[in-house]
């Protein structure tokens, strides 16, 4: 899918047009908004520890639309890289980093080439102090299923690492977040 042709509409701009609308979960605005390592975020509130599945993992070059958000030249060489975050063996949601090379620590590109981890953990355990920007969200509608939900973000380091991720919750996820605070 390509994210850049996606409505993305801002988190504030989100929340501001969510805030009466008694459909939007609380627990679903707290996922879509937290701007802290989502998966950890997941873990301590609800419990829910996930796993890495890597599906590619290649070096690519960065869009136009992705060079814009990252503040890299369009082009530039960049590691792409595409997972699945599993719960119980469970698909919960799958999510897609773009991390331009420049300025891409070693050590970190060893521990991404494994696979095993998600990014943000990985960042935040390399000692790198961690924020994200230009939090967005989209509603999608894909040919297979129902509408999901997608988030897209930048995750930045104080050492200049930074990511394009973009994050497509799948509806067993919402279902599984039901399942485990308890509601119907």
């Amino acid at each position: 899918m390509q994210w850049d042709k996606q409505a993305w509409c801002s988190v504030r701009e989100w929340q501001l047009a969510n805030m009466n609308n008694m459909n939007v979960d609380k627990n679903m605005s707290a996922v879509l908004t937290v701007t802290t390592s989502l998966t950890r975020f997941l873990e301590r509130r609800f419990g829910m520890p996930l796993t890495v599945q890597l599906h590619e993992q290649f070096l690519d070059k960065a869009t136009a639309a992705e060079a814009t958000l990252l503040g890299c030249a369009c082009s530039a060489p960049a590691l792409r890289r595409q997972v699945s975050l599993l719960h119980r063996g469970s698909v919960m949601f799958d999510a897609e980093s773009v991390l331009p090379l420049e300025g891409l620590p070693k050590s970190l590109m060893e521990e991404l080439q494994a696979g095993k981890r998600p990014l943000a953990n990985l960042l935040l355990d390399q000692g790198l102090s961690l924020s994200r920007s230009d939090l967005s969200v989209v509603q999608v509608e894909s040919g297979v299923c129902a509408e999901r939900w997608a988030r897209r973000s930048v995750l930045r380091s104080a050492s200049g690492t930074q990511a394009l991720v973009v994050e497509v919750f799948h509806s067993e996820f919402w279902s599984r977040l039901q399942r485990l605070t308890g509601q119907k």
